[in-house]
């Protein structure tokens, strides 16, 4: 990390003890649970006794809401989430707050909406908001959504269903993309706030995954759900329907690089691990190749490197107004692919002795599978990066 960087991560830690939730602390409590939360997907009640819960919930939350204004920029964001992945990715992706749902519900709802979604945050006890978007057999193609909305005495029937959801099934509430007309493709598509108590709304089923556990990816089921009018994403100020997929490009702009973030921190705590396992614990037959590791260590480092580059550029370009999607994108596909590949690595370095001794490198490389999935597979992600490069020509500097 460069001085500005560093600068920034004490600000972020001083912002963080003002409101009474010590980075050190969290981080703490965070690795204290990981291979609780690994084994069962589950947030144990001994986690949430150790750190500030509505400081956690008020998470992403805008300023303007009750959030907190120092730990609202992308910058922080993507500081403060590398230091959680160093913990542990899974429970970094587990922690309550708005989530996903805060860049569609400032691009497409009301300010009343805004008010009384936000305002449930405003708990101690954990609460999480959710974003469906993705279908089975459909992935996030908003012209070939199949979930379909139909107008109704009482508002709007919702239909269909979805999959890969985070926190999905702990979701209070879930910003959810039907399509009002199929023919019009993205745009017939419109966000509805739907409450989990909902009669009809449904978790189907928790995903058993490899990796990322705590994340608890749920598949979704929309069975004739009744939402009421004000359900619908609408900003009534202006008088008419936004375009809804809009505000999905806007959480996934938002949230590519904080996830690529979370990889990066999971990296280099795989790292330091690594470095200490080899300095201290390693059998004799890995000092041999010393050179072979010493290399290994360095390669491992660069491509962290740049893929903390990466971050912070996306970052910076979404704190200063200019186009992001490419950035978010590349942030995003290059720190799951170098997962996997220091995953690999790891596994041949260390051996059956290195992954007994050190559980978190297993853990690292089943983790590493399951990042490429998460916010697009890395092939949408690299396709994404195709077109917006050949539609807009921009070479990829850091202030073109």
């Amino acid at each position: 990390m460069n001085l500005n960087t560093h600068m920034q991560l004490e600000m972020l830690r001083q912002r963080l003890d003002a409101i009474g939730l010590p980075l050190e602390g969290l981080c703490r409590a965070m690795r204290d649970h990981a291979a609780d939360v690994d084994a069962t997907g589950n947030v144990p009640e001994s986690f949430w006794q150790q750190v500030h819960v509505r400081a956690l919930n008020l998470n992403l939350v805008p300023p303007a809401h009750g959030g907190d204004e120092g730990l609202w920029p992308l910058m922080q964001r993507v500081l403060l989430m590398e230091q959680l992945g160093h913990a542990d990715p899974a429970l970094a992706l587990a922690l309550p707050g708005p989530g996903l749902s805060t860049p569609p519900l400032l691009a497409l709802a009301s300010q009343d909406q805004q008010r009384a979604l936000f305002a449930r945050f405003q708990s101690d006890v954990p609460v999480w908001g959710g974003f469906a978007i993705t279908e089975p057999d459909r992935g996030s193609d908003a012209t070939a959504l199949r979930t379909r909305a139909r107008p109704c005495a009482e508002g709007y029937v919702l239909s269909g269903s979805k999959c890969f959801i985070t926190n999905g099934a702990r979701a209070d509430f879930v910003v959810t993309f039907a399509t009002l007309d199929p023919s019009r493709g993205r745009f017939g598509v419109r966000a509805f706030a739907v409450d989990r108590r909902t009669p009809g709304f449904e978790v189907v089923r928790l995903e058993k995954m490899l990796g990322l556990r705590g994340s608890q990816l749920a598949v979704l089921s929309y069975g004739d759900c009744i939402v009421p009018r004000e359900a619908l994403l609408q900003r009534g100020d202006e008088g008419r329907l936004h375009d809804a997929f809009s505000g999905a490009q806007s959480s996934w702009d938002y949230f590519r690089p904080v996830l690529a973030s979370v990889i990066v921190g999971s990296c280099a705590r795989v790292l330091d691990e690594l470095t200490e396992y080899i300095e201290h614990h390693a059998p004799k037959p890995m000092h041999w190749r010393r050179a072979h590791v010493k290399e290994l260590l360095s390669s491992i480092s660069g491509r962290i490197s740049a893929a903390r580059f990466l971050c912070h550029k996306a970052a910076w370009r979404h704190e200063q107004g200019l186009p992001v999607s490419k950035d978010s994108s590349m942030a995003k596909a290059y720190a799951s692919r170098i997962a996997m590949e220091i995953g690999e690595s790891v596994l041949q370095a260390v051996g059956l002795e290195g992954l007994h001794a050190r559980p978190v490198f297993e853990r690292f490389y089943r983790d590493a599978k399951a990042y490429d999935i998460l916010e697009g597979t890395g092939d949408m992600q690299r396709l994404m990066i195709t077109r917006l490069h050949q539609r807009d020509g921009r070479s990829d500097t850091l202030l073109a």
